[in-house]
């Protein structure tokens, strides 16, 4: 954990330092002013390397406003800088390609240049600004039927509450906890289901901030399954936890519900990188099954979408995910793409329908450009996959 600790400092602050040097130079800073701007630049790259470290020294409640402060700005400075040394990349990439077709001379160039830096501060801007209020603002709930072939009649218009991804912690608080029990509350599910990274801490540091969830209403059942952040913050506590406050917990296990003699069953899983972790666990959805009926339809709970395959191999009717976030902003809701094979939405691979929630809080910057996150409302019918 050190290594990566110190490995995170190195290229923040290299990344920080080619922002820094692509605005001297088409800003043409030189003298005090330049002097000022590394100045500037220093500090924000200090808060932002030392707000993470900050939050894992205090293993309680949050200790003050100047804390919670710090929390805030590193990490909006965080999500503006991410943003910029994308911008700065493409830009710095179409210059390389500009000089090489081009003949204009050096003074042409520096004005170019000049106006390319504008146009990235101000769009920059404009995602930090729409981004915040939409990661800050109510969530939106997203209502989606599933059709699954073999649904039992007493189970028609089941509705399942799905909320993934709050991470509670450096600035996510209890009043969003108590904001997201309510409207869970007011929308009546038969099965609340929470499809991990939910915190972003300890359970010492965090509990207080989740008590809310105790008043959470569900029928049915309320089932958790941890993220890889979970495991980051001590996983055995954190089930402990969710156990005392009422949650099932699947870890390579299920829960059969019953109405009126009819069954489904609802399993869930470690997540899919836990191997990596060297912890012991493994993640295994037909381990998920053991002993559970054959012929009942089968909802798998596990946090990341590449889990389908062998959620597919193992037979199960529906897998309900998160992780991805939908790239949280831009331009990282595109560059998602590249790593995730399903990242938002409803998808069908082959038998199993997958959703993924798109996050119901937001990790590390409050930003969240284009994709708002959501509270998803699952209603089950019987029928064909289209």
């Amino acid at each position: 954990m050190k290594i990566l600790i110190l490995f995170f400092m190195c290229i923040l602050t290299f990344l920080n330092y080619l922002v820094g040097s692509y605005f001297i130079n088409a800003f043409n800073l030189t003298g005090i002013s330049s002097a000022f701007f590394w100045s500037i630049h220093l500090i924000a790259t200090s808060i932002m390397i030392a707000t993470p470290f900050v939050y894992r020294l205090h293993p309680v409640k949050s200790p003050g406003f100047f804390y919670n402060a710090l929390q805030w700005i590193g990490y909006i400075l965080f999500g503006i800088y991410s943003v910029l040394i994308i911008f700065i990349a493409l830009n710095l990439s179409g210059f390389v390609l500009y000089d090489l077709l081009s003949s204009k001379n050096i003074q042409d160039k520096l004005h170019i240049k000049f106006i390319f830096a504008l146009l990235i501060l101000g769009t920059t801007a404009f995602i930090a600004i729409v981004g915040f209020y939409q990661a800050t603002k109510k969530p939106t709930i997203k209502k989606i039927k599933i059709k699954i072939p073999e649904l039992p009649l007493e189970f028609e218009g089941l509705k399942i509450v799905q909320m993934s991804d709050i991470h509670v912690g450096q600035t996510i608080k209890a009043d969003y906890v108590e904001l997201l029990v309510n409207m869970s509350n007011e929308i009546s599910p038969d099965i609340v289901v929470l499809t991990g990274d939910l915190t972003d801490g300890s359970h010492l540091q965090l509990r207080d901030e989740l008590v809310a969830f105790e008043n959470i209403k569900a029928p049915l059942g309320k089932f958790m399954i941890p993220g890889n952040h979970e495991y980051y913050w001590g996983v055995e506590a954190w089930i402990n936890y969710w156990k005392e406050i009422g949650f099932s917990t699947l870890l390579n296990e299920h829960k059969v519900i019953e109405k009126n003699n009819s069954k489904i069953v609802m399993a869930g899983v470690h997540d899919y990188s836990v191997t990596r972790m060297g912890l012991g666990f493994t993640t295994s959805p037909q381990d998920s099954l053991i002993g559970s009926p054959q012929d009942a339809v089968k909802i798998l709970l596990a946090h990341q979408p590449r889990s389908v395959y062998e959620a597919s191999k193992a037979g199960f009717d529906l897998q309900l995910s998160g992780h991805t976030h939908s790239g949280q902003y831009f331009p990282y809701n595109i560059l998602i793409y590249l790593f995730q094979p399903y990242v938002k939405g409803l998808n069908l691979y082959k038998k199993t329908w997958i959703y993924v929630n798109q996050g119901t809080g937001y990790w590390g910057p409050p930003s969240r450009f284009g994709v708002p996150p959501e509270i998803t409302v699952i209603e089950l019918t019987k029928g064909v996959a289209v």
